[in-house]
């Protein structure tokens, strides 16, 4: 049978509705993708006798099985006791350190704001730009400029002293 000939059929509201290749194709590739990756992770035992009436959701399947998953509840040693969500390290900061992270920025931005002019234009330039781009801007040598960084990030220390361990 020649190509053209073929036809093609998608379910609709439980009919079969006659469409072209393109559209065929476009409904049936997530499924036949869902259908792969099932089979290949053992989730799939769909006999390929049937295979034609998968929907591409496989929970609640007859032939759905489980596969390769793994759950962080899983037990791993033969107890039942220790899970595999127990021996994941919790990365994630602890609120005491948030808050003190949010107090010492407010005291910094506090300093900022207390500090001379000059001051507060040599922290915005040093934010975006190195020491000797930041040194043009202000038209200064870059070693006077370096000394007086050294100096506001002294003073920045000292005024912030109480946020360091």
């Amino acid at each position: 049978m020649a190509n053209k000939e073929r036809k093609y059929y998608i379910p609709v509201e439980k009919e079969l509705i006659e469409v072209n290749e393109e559209i065929y194709k476009a409904y049936y590739r997530p499924i036949w993708r869902t259908q792969y990756h099932a089979r290949k992770n053992g989730e799939c035992r769909c006999p390929k006798s049937q295979i034609w009436k998968c929907d591409g959701i496989c929970i609640g399947c007859e032939y759905y099985r489980e596969g390769k998953k793994i759950s962080l509840d899983m037990p791993i040693d033969d107890s039942g006791e220790i899970t595999l969500g127990d021996t994941v390290v919790d990365e994630s900061a602890h609120v005491e350190d948030i808050i003190v992270d949010i107090e010492m920025l407010n005291a910094l931005y506090d300093e900022l704001e207390r500090l001379d002019p000059e001051g507060q234009r040599i922290c915005e330039l040093m934010m975006n730009h190195s020491e000797r781009e930041s040194a043009e801007l202000m038209g200064m040598s870059r070693s006077t400029f370096k000394r007086h960084w050294a100096k506001l990030q002294a003073e920045l220390k000292e005024c912030l002293k109480d946020y360091y361990i």
